[in-house]
């Protein structure tokens, strides 16, 4: 971080206080991501940061004064977030300095979802206050990119977490049934879950018949029963060493219709081709070109679907509805990467979708996936 921030021309990098995604209505996966940057240099899950980009040691801020294995000595801020950020800003003699600053925007690595940055306002208009004279500029890629590529312990957290995460799937086939609250269900894949070492996480299941998109539903209705013939979808995640692993698999109450299989084939055939071409070096708009042209050369249709993985929000997000920015378009795999990888197919009048995912690491090979696991509909009679 400090080689990227003194390439970028920054004294300093400097992660703030950020908001608080609990009170903004934002979904578990976005509330984390809020804080990732100050829990990813800290492992505290609210702390501020200053890192000198000329080799002296980094400052964390907590709330209390906290301390963990990575810091025996923090500051408490105690409520005085902004004083005590430029405190120590000032402290490490950057009044004057070129400062960057992590979290004021969306980036195309880390903060995905958040348009207008994750930086709490108040605080860090005192710290703009007191330091008049220093030079606050945009840093959230100088922190992203370091993110972008994983540890051999990060993937090992992610690999953990979308074992935990296929065992509450394998939870969900054996206990799906038609006549059975979707509440029930919803409570045996997370009970599998957090018995298995998960930190709380909750588990997002849609249920309506097929060829219909129901509800999105994170605490479902207790009188919202299962039918035959309905399809079940969800985002199975779990977190182990605070990141976050997502797998994917539907389940039909029901026979798999004829109409279906050849799209259910083609989305195999996609998952497969799309991870051989994700190899170092590969630029993303190659990627999104191949997926979203690949189910029309058979006929069909297909569109990309995927996102980073790590602690929380992580990008480049890449959706059916938005098929790359130029940035996005020229930013290139790095081995070490980690997506939830999820394209999706459609027949050719667009009645029919299908997609099944999980988490795929990107090796000097090609993508490989973090538990091997066979693209298919699971059918539960």
């Amino acid at each position: 971080m400090r080689a990227n921030a003194a390439a970028a021309g920054f004294d300093a990098v400097f992660v703030p206080l950020c908001v608080d995604g609990r009170n903004l209505n934002l979904s578990l996966e976005q509330s984390m991501g809020v804080r990732s940057d100050g829990r990813y240099l800290t492992q505290f899950d609210c702390a501020a940061v200053v890192l000198p980009s000329d080799g002296r040691p980094p400052v964390a801020i907590t709330e209390e004064g906290q301390t963990n294995g990575w810091f025996t000595e923090t500051r408490a801020a105690h409520g005085k977030w902004g004083r005590t950020m430029a405190e120590a800003l000032l402290e490490c003699g950057l009044e004057r300095a070129r400062i960057g600053v992590s979290g004021l925007r969306r980036g195309r690595v880390t903060h995905a979802r958040a348009t207008d940055g994750v930086v709490n306002h108040t605080s860090y208009a005192e710290v703009l206050r007191r330091l008049p004279n220093a030079r606050f500029e945009d840093a959230t890629e100088v922190v992203g990119f370091v993110r972008y590529v994983k540890s051999e312990e990060e993937m090992a957290c992610i690999r953990t977490g979308a074992s935990i995460a296929v065992a509450g799937i394998e939870r969900m086939t054996e206990t799906a049934r038609p006549g059975l609250p979707a509440a029930k269900l919803y409570a045996a894949v997370m009970e599998r879950m957090l018995e298995l070492g998960s930190a709380y996480y909750p588990l997002a299941l849609f249920a309506s018949p097929l060829g219909t998109r129901g509800p999105r539903f994170e605490n479902p209705p207790p009188d919202l029963m299962l039918r035959a013939g309905d399809l079940i979808t969800h985002e199975t995640a779990a977190v182990w060493g605070g990141l976050i692993a997502q797998e994917l698999q539907p389940i039909l109450l029901a026979g798999l219709p004829e109409a279906w299989k050849p799209v259910v084939d083609l989305q195999r055939e996609l998952f497969y081709a799309g991870m051989e071409l994700m190899r170092p070096g590969l630029a993303l708009g190659e990627l999104i070109d191949f997926v979203n042209g690949f189910g029309a050369r058979r006929g069909m249709k297909s569109l990309i679907l995927m996102h980073g993985r790590g602690y929380g929000n992580d990008g480049p997000l890449l959706t059916p509805t938005d098929r790359g920015s130029p940035e996005l378009r020229e930013l290139r795999l790095a081995k070490g990467n980690v997506w939830v990888w999820k394209p999706i197919a459609y027949s050719a009048d667009e009645t029919i979708e299908f997609s099944w995912g999980g988490c795929v690491e990107v090796a000097e090979r090609g993508g490989r996936q973090l538990v091997p696991r066979e693209p298919r509909m699971v059918c539960v009679a």
